[in-house]
């Protein structure tokens, strides 16, 4: 095999996989920990009213490698949100609330709920890519340098 001009012989026998990824703790904004939220709550049930704190020990135990705050998923559900009610004018499909154990999500079902989610994983699966390529075109150079 070559690489950058060089000769790299295969590994030798024994030679642990290279390829595991660290933990991750996921952050508000980050277009990687949007995308694997967004996807779970694509298949969280709807019309059921869950605590967000169950919802965050699924999201957690779903994604193993990753660390997942309440707080960064309040972020995200408020900007889905956000972005549901400029999409849909009015119509409150993704309710957050309290009760006595804390916050709580209801994900309201319609015929709009699933091609708005999809539509907003592929937008934070885009922003992964585009940050991919400044990190392969930057020489290592992400926005968090």
């Amino acid at each position: 095999m070559t690489s950058a001009g060089l000769t790299i012989a295969a590994p030798p026998e024994g030679l642990p996989d290279p390829n595991i990824a660290p933990p991750q703790l996921a952050r508000s904004g980050d277009p990687f920990a949007r995308v694997r939220i967004v996807h779970f709550l694509a298949r969280l049930p709807r019309n059921m009213t869950l605590q967000l704190r169950d919802v965050v020990a699924a999201l957690n135990a779903a994604f193993l490698d990753w660390s997942f705050s309440e707080k960064v998923l309040l972020a995200e559900l408020v900007q889905l949100q956000a972005n549901w009610a400029i999409s849909f004018h009015g119509d409150d499909r993704i309710v957050l609330d309290r009760n006595e154990r804390g916050h709580t999500l209801l994900i309201v079902d319609s015929t709009r709920m699933t091609p708005f989610l999809v539509t907003e994983a592929n937008r934070a699966a885009q922003a992964c890519d585009e940050e991919l390529r400044r990190f392969t075109l930057g020489d290592g150079i992400t926005t968090d340098n």
